[in-house]
């Protein structure tokens, strides 16, 4: 079954994952940001895909999430020049939603299709997004990427990372889940730097259950901060895109 999503749907939990400060992605291969996000919380994250064919542009891309560990919730934003669409699945058992409802059907696949007569320029990205939750209680959360392009090329990005740590072909795009409590805990630890940020953005989300603000209105306040980092990283890729041309 598809339906389509407004872009307003998933803006609450967009807000609260804008957060987390995104690292600039990659060109060479299919990458997420940010890399982390807060186990059993929101996220909000932005899949950048490359052209990599000459002569060709890809007209369509499909997200896969993990069928093992399943997310309640899966939203695509709203892109100029593609048009998003979800295809679900049933479950046997429930899981839960942002709010906690339990239930049954889950995104299994969200597809792009380009719209519109403009085609990408040599070298760029097109930046999807998503927003989606509660993220599963594991340790990450490795997506699948299936990108075609204008000439009937598809490439599948799920390339699981190699034990040997060689640079897979085609490797996933796998997003760190950290532990919230353990992480705000550890206060003055010399532990990564995009931790503490993802732990700090997580911090309200856990106050919340404690009778402190609720999740919408901790949207709220983060949601100008999501869209201002998202702003910041549509002008990166135009930056570099334009840099390589020139170059």
């Amino acid at each position: 079954m598809k339906r389509n999503w407004r872009a307003v749907a998933g803006g609450f939990v967009a807000g609260v994952a804008g957060a987390v400060v995104l690292a600039a992605p990659a060109v060479a291969d299919v990458t997420v940001t940010p890399a982390v996000a807060p186990r059993g919380g929101p996220a909000a994250l932005v899949f950048s895909v490359p052209e990599e064919r000459a002569g060709a542009h890809t007209t369509k891309v499909e997200l896969l999430p993990p069928e093992a560990t399943p997310i309640g919730e899966v939203y695509p934003m709203s892109v100029t020049g593609w048009a998003p669409m979800t295809t679900t699945r049933k479950l046997d058992k429930p899981v839960e939603l942002i709010h906690g409802a339990p239930s049954r059907e889950v995104v299994s696949k969200v597809t792009w299709i380009r719209v519109g007569k403009a085609k990408p320029t040599p070298g760029q990205a097109s930046l999807l997004k998503v927003s989606l939750g509660p993220m599963p209680q594991a340790d990450q959360v490795a997506f699948t990427i299936v990108q075609t392009y204008s000439d009937g090329t598809v490439v599948r990005w799920a390339d699981p990372p190699a034990a040997s740590g060689a640079t897979a072909k085609h490797p996933a795009p796998i997003v760190r889940l950290l532990d919230v409590a353990a992480v705000a805990g550890q206060h003055g630890s010399d532990q990564p730097a995009s931790d503490q940020q993802a732990a700090a953005a997580s911090a309200p989300a856990e106050k919340s259950k404690e009778g402190g603000p609720s999740w919408l209105l901790i949207a709220g306040l983060l949601v100008v901060l999501g869209f201002a980092v998202e702003g910041w990283i549509l002008f990166s890729a135009r930056r570099r895109s334009a840099t390589g041309a020139t170059v």
